[in-house]
């Protein structure tokens, strides 16, 4: 009878853990707790534990044994341990609650962005809509998201923070008017009547401190600047959308950062600029300014006006003998810019048709740079001081470029800085026509070599006081030797668009909006398959400890073997 009782109890013994380890592991690979592969298991479990313990008691107060009590409690207190754990497990997952602990999820916020926080008093109220049945993509821009923005609050009051499923609130989405959609995500902010909306990348599915920073600005202030097109010399129409010659793209993106944008003219009956431009932008032209339209910038300059002009090479100006050049004349007799009658040549594809802007000269070569001496602060083409771009660590490629100088000396009262500049190895090719024949691009003696400067941003110190009275407004103007780089297959490819826009935010005093680069403490997602997610937590929680437990058991049954 004993030896029969010692069997049932062994065989209780081992169903109950093996039905308890069973649940944990299915626990971990279910992902639920709560569900009929776990809980039968479990409840298999925990009954034969029961069992084997009532009959292990029964026989300790029958022999008085204090072995088989001392064992008894180890076994009680282990499976109270798992119990335990699984209860736990449960609430965490339940919860739903993680941690970010990799070099991206601890980085600081940019001071930039600290400041701009803790500069809002008026409430923002932040929607981020999110699809929660979504792919795994989906769910980790989401988490990504909510850090974020939970770092950013706590430096203001003012943010206001929810989480929309516009699967299951359609109607919050149609309140809210969003034109733009995500798969991967979206994000709305809104203060007053300003709205934007910030559409999450597929590429790297995360809120970029940038975009955030540059939205929370524009939703915060009170005026919006307003820029004029000037319209009627052939220039890039900001409604045309035709992709090689259309502006509408240009028009787009600024009105995206919260400017107004519109086109004007300067009548000849009353040459005037419209009293609320903020920016004037000459995109390109076909045939030149007027002198009473020259008269007009003047004034404008006069009272402090910002002026962003696009030039193409070879601009044509009819010359019937009694017409003369009016905008690159002025330019140079005014703010010593001198946009020179020639077109970037490169060695590297012979034509001029691929003009490359690096942050490192290093990649060309020890043979292209070699005898290069740097002279200034730059960071390769970039110039690495002026806010415009200071930041910038990517290419550019333009197409048909021409050098934009700054004259030595500057006229009175008027300071520059070359922004943007070409390779060592290129240089200014006057003779236009001479690569048609297909011959190889060689500069002559009298052309200006590398590298070139092809964008200046200056400034022209005024008399003018502000609306305010405190001090001058001064004039500011960029000049930039290419147009096509922001027609509309080309103003969203690379740092085009941050070129443009950073230009734009300087020019109108916001260099709060001036792009805010990452850190460099991003890490790039492993997304893994919901199996996969399953394997790696069986394998960090039970796996590894379940298979060390076999192979202690396995040692235990060859070491009694030979005892």
């Amino acid at each position: 009878m004993e030896r029969l009782m010692k069997f049932i109890r062994a065989i209780l013994g081992i169903t109950s853990l093996v039905g308890v380890a069973l649940a944990m592991n299915l626990t971990i690979l279910q992902e639920s707790v709560f569900s009929t592969p776990v809980l039968l298991p479990l409840a298999v479990g925990l009954g034969s534990g029961l069992l084997w313990l009532l009959l292990t008691l029964f026989s300790a107060l029958a022999k008085r044994s204090s072995n088989t009590m001392y064992a008894a409690n180890a076994i009680i207190s282990s499976i109270l341990f798992l119990v335990i754990c699984i209860t736990l497990y449960a609430f965490v997952k339940r919860a739903d609650q993680s941690w970010d602990l990799t070099q991206e999820g601890r980085r600081e916020l940019a001071p930039q962005t600290r400041l701009v926080l803790q500069s809002i008093t008026e409430d923002v109220d932040i929607y981020c809509l999110f699809v929660k049945a979504g792919e795994e993509r989906v769910r980790l821009a989401q988490d990504k998201t909510r850090r974020f923005l939970e770092r950013c609050a706590t430096y203001s009051d003012h943010l206001n923070i929810e989480f929309i499923d516009p699967q299951t609130q359609p109607e919050r989405v149609e309140m809210l008017q969003v034109m733009r959609i995500s798969t991967v995500g979206t994000i709305v902010m809104k203060s007053g009547t300003n709205q934007r909306e910030i559409p999450l990348s597929n590429v790297n599915a995360r809120l970029e401190e940038r975009d955030f920073t540059n939205v929370l600005i524009n939703v915060s202030r009170d005026s919006v600047p307003k820029v004029y097109f000037l319209d009627g010399h052939g220039g890039r129409d900001i409604d045309d959308k035709d992709p090689a010659r259309g502006a509408s793209t240009f028009k787009l993106i600024l009105r995206q950062e919260s400017y107004e944008v519109e086109k004007c003219i300067i009548p000849a009956n009353k040459p005037a600029l419209p009293e609320d431009c903020a920016v004037l932008v000459i995109n390109h032209y076909t045939s030149d300014l007027l002198p009473y339209e020259i008269q007009v910038l003047d004034q404008f300059v006069d009272d402090g006006g910002r002026l962003l002009i696009l030039l193409n090479p070879a601009i044509k100006v009819d010359d019937d003998g009694v017409s003369q050049e009016q905008l690159r004349p002025w330019l140079e007799s005014r703010f010593g810019i001198q946009v020179v009658a020639d077109v970037i040549a490169s060695p590297v594809t012979n034509s001029f048709k691929t003009i490359m802007f690096l942050s490192d000269y290093t990649q060309l070569g020890d043979d292209v740079i070699a005898g290069f001496v740097e002279t200034g602060a730059y960071r390769g083409s970039f110039n690495a001081t002026h806010p415009i771009t200071r930041n910038f660590d990517q290419q550019m490629v333009w197409p048909f470029v021409r050098t934009v100088l700054l004259n030595d000396p500057l006229p009175d009262r008027v300071t520059g800085t070359v922004l943007l500049r070409t390779t060592p190895d290129t240089w200014g090719e006057t003779n236009i026509t001479g690569n048609q024949n297909g011959q190889p691009l060689k500069p002559d003696a009298h052309e200006i070599k590398g590298p070139n400067p092809v964008a200046v941003a200056v400034t022209r110190h005024s008399d003018t006081p502000t609306m305010e009275g405190e001090r001058s407004r001064d004039a500011r103007i960029i000049v930039i030797g290419n147009a096509d780089m922001a027609v509309n297959e080309n103003i969203k490819l690379m740092s085009n668009a941050d070129f443009i826009l950073n230009s734009m935010a300087w020019l109108t005093e916001t260099e709060d909006l001036i792009a805010i680069r990452p850190s460099g403490q991003e890490n790039q997602p492993m997304i893994l398959t919901q199996t996969e997610q399953r394997g790696v937590a069986w394998l960090a929680s039970l796996g590894a400890v379940q298979v060390i437990a076999l192979i202690g058991f396995g040692a235990y049954l060859v070491r009694r073997r030979h005892q």
